[in-house]
C-alpha cells in the first residue's frame, strides 16, 4: 500500500528533490562543492532576507538547538525560557544541560505567546542575558509572532534572542535580521522540504560577537570553528558534510522561492481547519491568529481520537499523534509541502471515512473547506 505522509517531519519531498540526491558524489574539498555551497547560501539569504551566511552541518533540529545552547550559554548565564509546548521545553532542557540558570515562563499548550507576556518577563528579569523562544511549536500547531514579540522589548533591554525555527523556516516568513533575532536554529526535514540530516544556524552580528567571546565546550558544535571556513572565498565545512543532502536542499529551495509560497501554506491551513471543524473535530489552537501554516492539531470531543488515527493509518494516511501531555489526545496533520485542493480533499475525505459517516457533524465539510481555500 502506498502511504501518504502527513507527519510534521519528515515531510514528503518532491520527485525533483529526490532525484537530485542521486547525483554523483563529489569531493567536499573541491571547487564544485564550494559552488554548491554558495548556491545554497545565496538561496537561504533570499529566503531569510539576510546578508549573512548560514551555518550548515550534519544534525537534526535538536542538534541545531544544542549548537545554540553550547555557544551562547553556560553556568555563568541566566536564561529566560518561554515555552508553549514540548519543543519549547526541549530547548530549555538542552540549555539546562550546559549549566545555565533557567527562569521559566510557561504558556498552556494550544495557546500562543503574546508580546506583552514576554516583554513583561524581560522587564522582571533584567539579569537574564539570553531569551529562548519558539517560532512554530510543532507539538501543538501554535505559531508565535516572533517579530512582534521582539519589537515589544525595548532595544536597550534586549537579551540575546535565540529562536527555535526548526519547524518554521521555509513554510512561513522568518526574517531574523529584520526582526532582531541573534541566533536562529532550523533543520532540513520540515519547511525546507528536504530529507532529514541537515542542521542550519543563522547568527546576527551581535550573535557572532557573543560567540567570539565565549569558549564553546563542544568541538563539533563550535560555531567559531564553523565560521572560519564559512566565510572563505571558497567556503566548505570543517567536517565531512552529507553532500547528497546539499544537492537536495539546493533543489528544494528552488521550489520554495516562488511567489505566493507562504500564502499557499496559509490557504492550505485555513482550508483544512475549516473542514476539520465542520466534521465535528475540535481544533487545539482556538485563536486563528496563532495557528500554524505548517500543521494543524485537533481532537474529538465526543469520541476516540486514537481510533480515528488507527483508521487513517489503515487507509494509508500517516498523521502524527500528540506529544507529552497531549499523547493519545490529538492528531496532527502537516501541510508543509505543496499541499493544494486535491491533497486537502484526500485528507478530509479520509477523516470523514475514519470518523464514520453517521458521526460527522456536517456533510458540508468539503464545501466549507473549499470556501476557505478560495478565501470566501
Amino acid at each position: 500500500m502506498n502511504r501518504y505522509l502527513m507527519t510534521p517531519g519528515p515531510v514528503p519531498v518532491s520527485t525533483g528533490v529526490s532525484v537530485s540526491q542521486a547525483r554523483p558524489l563529489i569531493n567536499h574539498r573541491c571547487g564544485a562543492f564550494s559552488e554548491l555551497f554558495l548556491s545554497i547560501e545565496d538561496k537561504l539569504a533570499q529566503l531569510l532576507r539576510s546578508g549573512g551566511r548560514t551555518v550548515l552541518f550534519p544534525a537534526s533540529g535538536t542538534g541545531s538547538l544544542e549548537a545554540l545552547a553550547a555557544n551562547f550559554t553556560g553556568p555563568d548565564v541566566t536564561v529566560l525560557s518561554v515555552s508553549c509546548g514540548v519543543f519549547g521545553d526541549r530547548f530549555r532542557e538542552i540549555t539546562a544541560l550546559y549549566g545555565a540558570k533557567i527562569v521559566s515562563v510557561d504558556v498552556p499548550m494550544g495557546c500562543g505567546v503574546t508580546p506583552e507576556a514576554v516583554a513583561s518577563a524581560v522587564e522582571r528579569n533584567p539579569d537574564c542575558s539570553v531569551l529562548l523562544l519558539t517560532q512554530n511549536e510543532t507539538s501543538t500547531g501554535v505559531l508565535n509572532p516572533i517579530d512582534r514579540i521582539i519589537a515589544a522589548i525595548p532595544r536597550e533591554k534586549r537579551p540575546l534572542i535565540l529562536v527555535d525555527s526548526v519547524s518554521a523556516v521555509g513554510a512561513m516568513p522568518c526574517f531574523p535580521e529584520e526582526w532582531g533575532i541573534d541566533g536562529l536554529a532550523t533543520a532540513s526535514q520540515k519547511g525546507l522540504l528536504t530529507p532529514p540530516g541537515l542542521g542550519l544556524i543563522w547568527l546576527s552580528e551581535r550573535g557572532w560577537d557573543a560567540v567570539s567571546k565565549r569558549k564553546c565546550p563542544s568541538y563539533y558544535f563550535d560555531l567559531a570553528r564553523q565560521k572560519k571556513q564559512l566565510y572563505m572565498d571558497a567556503p566548505e565545512n570543517p567536517y565531512t558534510p552529507p553532500v547528497s543532502l546539499y544537492y537536495a536542499l539546493d533543489a528544494a529551495l528552488d521550489e520554495i522561492l516562488v511567489d505566493g509560497w507562504f500564502d499557499l501554506r496559509r490557504r492550505a491551513a485555513s482550508s483544512l481547519a475549516a473542514g476539520i471543524e465542520s466534521l465535528g473535530f475540535s481544533l487545539l489552537v482556538k485563536d486563528e491568529n496563532f495557528r500554524s501554516p505548517g500543521l494543524t492539531a485537533f481532537s474529538l470531543p465526543s469520541g476516540d481520537i486514537a481510533a480515528v488515527s488507527k483508521a487513517l493509518k489503515a487507509a494509508g494516511i500517516e498523521p502524527a499523534g500528540g506529544q507529552g501531555a497531549l499523547k493519545g489526545k490529538i492528531i496532527r496533520m502537516s501541510h508543509y509541502h505543496d499541499v493544494r485542493w486535491p491533497e486537502i480533499s484526500l485528507a478530509l475525505g479520509s477523516l470523514y471515512a475514519a470518523l464514520g459517516s453517521g458521526r460527522a457533524q456536517s456533510r458540508d465539510f468539503m464545501r466549507d473547506a473549499l470556501a476557505a481555500w478560495e478565501g470566501k
